[in-house]
């Protein structure tokens, strides 16, 4: 495995900590990047990696504290179906319009993230925008190999949570669920270096402590607009690895 495999899972578990999202991400290309392997088994590595270091940095950002179960359970029930269904699906779907829909999405979060303010008026629970948000997110975190976390905070925000870091620890706990769920989907159905997983997560859960030490003490609109370019960049690469694609 490539050393540089090391510091480069740090800073995913890091920006995983930070933000509630973005782990998968970054984890996918890194691991494309540096372990030469496909799409697919990067994918599949990519969910027990965040699936891993999103539960470490709920633990340690103790989100039982503020958890709301009503909100919690029903995108936690749609996101695992979601991530079963999108889970399947990505077995089938070609590489490259894998490839394409996450650049697409890396895009679109990076968009969103440079200019949104988390903040909200709504206050009132709904049951089926929460469901259909969990199944929505879900089926792109089995599909792309994603957490969602990018689209579950705005959601979580929109849904009633107003507090930042508050959203941050629920997303961390649905990413941990519906990559989870995604994962176990892909298992037996493709190979991967379990060592390898092993030793990516293990790192990214030290980045994700500190990643939520940090996000206590971070001026969030500055690591918003940090992220979006850090988020172009990955973009800019996954086009790229899609045109070698075609044009191989």
């Amino acid at each position: 495995m490539n050393l540089i495999v090391l510091p480069a899972a740090l800073a995913i578990g890091l920006v995983l900590g930070l933000f509630g999202a973005g782990g998968g991400m970054a984890t996918i290309p890194t691991i494309m990047a540096l372990m030469d392997v496909g799409v697919k088994e990067a994918i599949a590595m990519s969910l027990w990696v965040v699936a891993f270091v999103s539960l470490t940095a709920a633990i340690h950002q103790r989100v039982w504290r503020f958890i709301q179960i009503k909100m919690l359970m029903s995108l936690a029930v749609s996101g695992m179906l979601g991530g079963a269904v999108g889970a399947r699906i990505g077995m089938h779907v070609p590489e490259i319009v894998q490839l394409l829909l996450l650049s697409l999405l890396i895009f679109f979060v990076a968009w969103w993230i440079a200019g949104v303010k988390l903040e909200t008026k709504v206050g009132i629970f709904r049951w089926i925008p929460a469901l259909l948000v969990g199944f929505i997110i879900g089926i792109l975190t089995g599909i792309l190999g994603v957490g969602g976390g990018f689209l579950l905070v705005p959601a979580l925000i929109y849904l009633g949570i107003k507090d930042f870091p508050v959203a941050v620890g629920h997303s961390l706990v649905l990413i941990t669920l519906n990559a989870t769920s995604s994962a176990l989907t892909y298992l037996g159905h493709l190979h991967f270096s379990i060592p390898a997983t092993a030793t990516i997560s293990a790192i990214a859960a030290i980045g994700a402590v500190l990643g939520g030490i940090l996000l206590k003490r971070l001026p969030t609109q500055n690591l918003q607009r940090s992220f979006a370019i850090l988020l172009c960049f990955l973009g800019i690469w996954m086009f790229w690895q899609s045109a070698q694609i075609i044009g191989g």
